[in-house]
C-alpha cells in the first residue's frame, strides 16, 4: 500500500474501509436482513442507511474542494448492504484519485451546516467541521448495530482497539 501525500485523504480512506468492515460484520449478525438499514437510535434520527451515505458525503465534501473539484456522490437509490458498500468504494476510490492533485488548504469551502449556510478555510472545516460530524455519523452506524444487538467492538469503530472474545470491562474490574 502506497503512502498518501495527504493525510486528510488518508484518514477517510482508513475510515471509510473500516465504515465497509463494519458493514459486513452488521449483514452477517443480521444474515442479511436488509431491515436494520432502516433502524433508528431515536424517531427524529436518521437511519442507519442514511448515516452511512452522510459518512461518504463528508469526505466527498472535504476532499474535493481541497484539490478543487467539483463534489460527486455515489449513492445508490437502492438501500442495500452492497450498494453501500459499493458507494464506500467508489468514494475511497475517488478522493483516493485526488491524491496527486494539489491541495488547497487555505481555499474557502462553502457548506451547509443542517439548514445554515458556512464558510471556513479548508483546514478549519476539516478540523471543526467535517471530521467532527464523520466521526459522529460513523458513531451513529456503530450505536444503531450495538443497539440492535450487533456484537461490535471498539475495534470495529477505529481499527486499533483489540479486545478478546467476550471481554468486558464490566466483568474484569478495570
Amino acid at each position: 500500500m502506497s503512502v498518501m501525500k495527504n493525510k486528510h485523504i488518508e484518514v477517510f480512506v482508513e475510515y471509510l474501509k473500516l465504515l465497509s468492515r463494519l458493514l459486513e460484520k452488521i449483514e452477517e449478525h443480521v444474515g442479511g436482513d436488509e431491515r436494520i438499514l432502516h433502524e433508528r437510535l431515536s424517531p427524529d434520527m436518521f437511519p442507519l442507511c442514511v448515516q452511512v451515505e452522510i459518512v461518504a458525503s463528508f469526505a466527498l465534501r472535504s476532499c474535493c474542494p481541497i484539490a478543487g473539484v467539483k463534489v460527486n456522490s455515489y449513492s445508490r437509490e437502492v438501500k442495500s448492504f452492497a450498494n453501500l458498500r459499493a458507494q464506500l468504494e467508489d468514494t475511497c476510490n475517488s478522493i483516493t484519485s485526488l491524491d496527486d492533485k494539489h491541495s488547497n488548504l487555505e481555499a474557502v469551502i462553502e457548506d451547509m451546516a443542517g439548514p445554515v449556510p458556512i464558510s471556513m478555510k479548508a483546514e478549519d472545516f476539516l478540523m471543526r467541521f467535517a471530521y467532527p460530524n464523520f466521526y459522529f455519523h460513523l458513531g451513529m452506524v456503530y450505536a444503531i448495530a450495538r443497539s440492535r444487538g450487533v456484537p461490535l467492538t471498539k475495534g470495529d469503530f477505529d481499527g486499533l482497539h483489540q479486545y478478546p472474545p467476550g471481554f468486558s470491562f464490566e466483568r474484569s474490574g478495570a
